[in-house]
């Protein structure tokens, strides 16, 4: 509707309301504010509203009843010309259908305002979490008595490219069908298969076999980026576990490099092995096969990626 003069301010107006102990004998209450008439005042005894100047009168600050409230009656007092006003919305009156959409951003939050309480289980992912100084999952594969864990840029949910810096494999265990046998991992350098050719490594060990220890180192060329020194267990009690690092992936000018660093057993030897890896010539890895040598193996393999900035 038009006004005239300044259009007022859209408010919220709130009674004032006073209440009042009875004892059954006292007829004379203080007011919190002085009032010019009894009609300014609404007085309740028992909830019932009491009649202006027959049942009370007012002089100021001073109410006075014609007959004193009982013991236990809910006495109370509102006043009439007392609003008071606001534009601030009362506490539980604002539902999400009031919001515009859109309109919560990032300067309206205080800083302390998320707290682990307001995020949900399994509401934080790797996509949400910034690829600074970060290790992030990428992908588990498990494989049970199958002929190899295949990590294929691309394929299954597979990254290995210039995303991060440096790549690492986690072999949480592996054992083969069949005894006697070695484990080892075959790089992909065309993109779609992985092989043996044009590769090279070395291996270290230190091993307690046949109730002595010992040690050795050896190396081995076309038979993948690393082959295991010992002919590994082909038993679910007796595997080896795995860490494997890897840089350079993405970059053609440079070998992919492969750092392996093994421990494992069989039923009567156990030792520890480290190895370096790589194809022979400087080119682009597209990923790795994790296989025995011979027949089917049971392994689970996780694949990170690494960045530095």
């Amino acid at each position: 509707m038009p006004y005239i003069g300044s259009t007022p301010n859209a408010s919220f107006s709130t009674r004032t309301k006073q209440d009042f102990t009875a004892n059954g004998s006292t007829t004379a209450f203080t007011l919190s504010s002085a009032v010019a008439s009894a009609s300014d005042i609404e007085v309740f005894v028992g909830n019932v509203r009491q009649e202006p100047t027959e049942a009370y009168t007012v002089n100021g600050t001073t109410l006075t009843m014609s007959e004193a409230p009982d013991v236990g009656l809910n006495f109370y007092v509102v006043f009439k010309g007392l609003e008071e006003s606001s534009i601030v919305h009362a506490d539980n009156t604002i539902s999400s259908a009031k919001i515009v959409n859109n309109a919560v951003i990032d300067t309206k939050i205080a800083s302390s305002a998320v707290t682990t309480a307001k995020i949900g289980a399994s509401q934080v992912t790797d996509a949400k979490l910034a690829t600074a100084h970060s290790y992030v999952h990428i992908k588990t594969l498990t494989g049970t008595n199958v002929s190899s864990v295949d990590f294929l840029h691309g394929s299954n949910g597979v990254t290995f490219d210039n995303t991060y810096d440096m790549y690492e494999f986690i072999i949480h265990y592996a054992y083969n069908a069949a005894t006697g046998r070695d484990f080892r991992i075959v790089p992909s350098q065309n993109g779609s298969s992985f092989s043996i050719s044009n590769t090279e490594c070395i291996r270290f060990r230190a091993i307690f076999e046949n109730s002595s220890a010992g040690s050795g180192a050896s190396n081995a060329t076309n038979l993948g980026v690393w082959r295991s020194f010992l002919n590994i267990g082909a038993a679910v009690d007796d595997p080896i576990t795995v860490r494997i690092q890897v840089a350079h992936a993405y970059d053609s000018d440079k070998r992919t490099i492969f750092m392996t660093d093994a421990a494992g057993r069989d039923p009567s030897n156990y030792y520890r092995e480290i190895a370096s890896g790589n194809p022979t010539s400087a080119g682009r890895t597209y990923g790795a096969q994790f296989k025995a040598e011979v027949g089917n193996c049971y392994a689970k393999v996780s694949l990170y990626g690494i960045k530095y900035a």
